[in-house]
């Protein structure tokens, strides 16, 4: 039997859109179809068995027919399925570490101490006399003078925004001690919960930083199993 040539074109099953770079595989050759889908045989017989290939649809297998030279194949291609593994991204965050770095970053925030009554005065050389001094050299009002830059600081706004900041500072800290002690990760793997009942159990038993500081991890695994325990009494 003579080879033929076999023209036709290949198409996703569902939209009927052509399908490019599908592998025609037949007996004796192999081609691709063309941006449109098109394809041309050129040494197919009747009988050869084709096969038409490409990711992400299945393969599809034909046997040519008795045709005539100007028949055009139609062929379609069912679409495949890809499942994913589910892959679980977990970051073992170190909350000394991150508290750590939060204080050595805002340091002069933690360490900030604001001025005293005592840093209102200044110690003056006993020795030296201001051109217009009315006090006498001797006496002991010569000896210290007011600081009236601390004197606006102890009063002033700066000293109440920096303790204000301060104290954000260590809400944040508190904060993040508490997720990494009562965090979700833990939570789910020994309840289970997600989704909406977990936020809630989160909001209904999360604890103090004071009452989180008193748990080793041992006490605050029985503090969420006891907590879940009462959780889910009907």
């Amino acid at each position: 039997m003579f080879a033929q040539n076999i023209s036709g074109y290949v198409k996703d099953n569902s939209s009927h859109v052509p399908i490019a770079n599908v592998q025609v595989i037949a007996v004796n050759e192999t081609i691709v179809t063309g941006t449109n889908g098109e394809f041309n045989l050129t040494k197919a017989k009747a009988g050869d068995r084709i096969s038409f290939r490409i990711m992400g649809y299945e393969t599809h297998e034909i046997t040519l027919p008795n045709q005539s030279s100007k028949d055009t194949l139609q062929v379609y291609l069912k679409s495949t399925s890809i499942e994913l593994k589910e892959i679980n991204i977990r970051t073992n965050r170190n909350y000394k570490l991150d508290s750590l770095t939060l204080r050595k970053e805002f340091s002069n925030v933690f360490n900030y101490k604001g001025p005293t009554v005592k840093d209102m005065f200044v110690a003056i050389d006993p020795n030296y006399k201001p051109p217009l001094a009315l006090v006498k050299p001797a006496s002991t009002a010569s000896i210290v003078s007011i600081n009236v830059l601390q004197v606006f600081s102890l009063f002033g706004k700066r000293k109440a925004q920096t303790t204000k900041l301060k104290q954000i500072l260590l809400k944040d800290e508190e904060a993040n001690y508490i997720d990494q002690t009562f965090s979700k990760t833990k939570i789910q793997s020994i309840t289970s919960l997600k989704g909406d009942s977990l936020q809630t159990f989160i909001q209904r038993y999360r604890p103090s930083v004071t009452e989180a500081k008193k748990m080793n991890g041992y006490l605050m695994e029985l503090y969420i199993k006891k907590s879940y325990a009462e959780f889910i009494k009907p």
